[in-house]
């Protein structure tokens, strides 16, 4: 999911470029007025006059831009090259923005499933092979069924407790969060941020001090496995 998060990170500061650059070129376009695509020369009492031509309200309507001679309306012509570039842009950039918003889309709701499936979990804790606690976590309220008052294999006191309450007990069951290899003790177990819940995921919570750990579901995994003494 995290590899999800960073593209839409990258996605939506691409649309915001892209939004910004639409808004550009729209002012860029207003600043033309009436300039309009066609040219067309009409001959009158013998004489040829460009006009600049266009229809409005299903009517023809026309512009003088003087008579017919070598550049005389070079500037106009520029104009309605930039005007046409402009407006290829603009196709092409709202064609590209609709592609980003309906990606993005697809993105937040892949990510915010993924988190459904994340935010409701469940795990049980081990003494040895002695199981001590089977934990249930749905939305931010966290139940525990526990089958020992042990105080040497029972981590939970309680019986009800919320996600970061459960986060804290968890990060007891991890390393410091302030030590100065922490980076690359994430990084060895394929992590890039200090998450409790991740790490015991990894780690199976043990440690030297006892013979507690951590068995996710599916797991087909025993104290031999992975205490460490």
């Amino acid at each position: 999911m995290e590899d999800l998060e960073q593209l839409k990170r990258i996605l939506s500061y691409e649309k915001q470029t892209l939004q910004d650059r639409i808004a550009r070129i729209n002012k860029e376009l207003a600043e033309f007025g009436d300039v309009q695509k066609t040219i067309i020369i009409k001959r009158i009492s013998g004489k040829c006059y460009y006009y600049n031509q266009w229809l409005e309200n299903k009517k023809l309507r026309y512009k003088s831009l003087g008579p017919v001679a070598p550049g005389v309306i070079a500037d106009f012509e520029q104009k309605i090259l930039k005007k046409n570039e402009l407006e290829e842009e603009l196709n092409t950039k709202r064609e590209l923005l609709s592609y980003l918003e309906e990606t993005l889309i697809r993105i937040t709701n892949e990510i915010n499933n993924s988190r459904k499936i994340i935010n409701n979990y469940t795990f049980e804790v081990y003494w040895k092979d002695e199981i001590t606690a089977r934990v249930y976590v749905k939305g931010h309220d966290v139940t525990v069924s526990r089958f020992t008052d042990h105080p040497l294999k029972q981590i939970f006191a309680e019986k009800k407790m919320t996600r970061y309450q459960l986060n804290q007990i968890l990060e007891l069951r991890c390393w410091e969060r302030g030590r100065a290899d922490i980076n690359e003790l994430l990084e060895n177990i394929g992590l890039t941020e200090y998450n409790p819940q991740e790490i015991v995921r990894k780690t199976h919570g043990v440690s030297f001090n006892d013979y507690i750990w951590i068995r996710f579901p599916g797991e087909k995994l025993t104290s031999r496995d992975v205490l460490v003494r």
